[in-house]
Formats: C-alpha cells, structure tokens, sequence
C-alpha cells in the first residue's frame, strides 16, 4: 500500500463521515440523546399519537398496503440502523437507535392494525 492510497483512503473515510454527519443534522450528545429516548419511549406508548404518526414515520401513505409499509420499513432500517453506523460515534449512534426503535414501534403498529404479526 503506497501514500496515494492512504491518502485516498483518508480522503473516503472523510466524505462519509460528512455526509452521514448531514444526514443526521440533528445532533445531540449522548446524554441528551437518552433523554430524549426515555421522553419519546413514553409519548410514542400513546397509540393515539402513533396511530396518527405511523405513516408518516414510515413514510408511506395512510392507505398503504401491509407490502408496502414492509417495503418501506425494511428501507429505512437499513438507513438508518445503529449497527451501520456503529465506527462513526456515540452521538451517530445514539440517533440511529433512536430512529431506528421509532421505526419499528410505527411498524409494529401498522401491523397490528392489519391484524399481521411483525
């Protein structure tokens, strides 16, 4: 492996890590991350404000079929799973679990009210 190639290889690991740092734009130390976890765990037990917010979360219309809010969830799971981005820190991480459990609790309740196990 010769200098070009680290430079390169640099080069690489920069332009990701800035475009998942913009993809992510809300950032937010992992201690406010939790905190907004444990806050969020408890507004999204409400089904009233999920059975309002689900399609929007998936990002599908409120008349999807239970194929295509499978297809949209497994899109953005792998988006936005935690394990993806595990090698870019804490506060990445941190938003990607978030996002990821907001994900699969909207999913489970589209599901349900299909009467379809997730």
């Amino acid at each position: 492996m010769n200098v070009i190639d680290v430079v390169i290889i640099l080069a690489c690991l920069f332009v990701g890590y800035w475009v998942v740092s913009r993809l992510f734009s809300g950032k937010m130390s992992p201690s406010r991350a939790a905190q907004t976890n444990s806050q969020n765990h408890a507004s999204d037990e409400n089904s009233d404000n999920l059975a309002q917010t689900w399609h929007k979360i998936l990002e599908v219309p409120c008349i999807a079929t239970p194929a295509e809010i499978k297809q949209s969830y497994k899109a953005l799971m792998s988006q936005y799973h935690p394990d993806k981005v595990a090698l870019l820190g804490d506060e990445i991480r941190a938003v990607a679990e978030r996002k990821s459990k907001e994900l699969t609790r909207a999913y489970r309740y589209a599901m349900k009210q299909f009467g379809e196990s997730s």
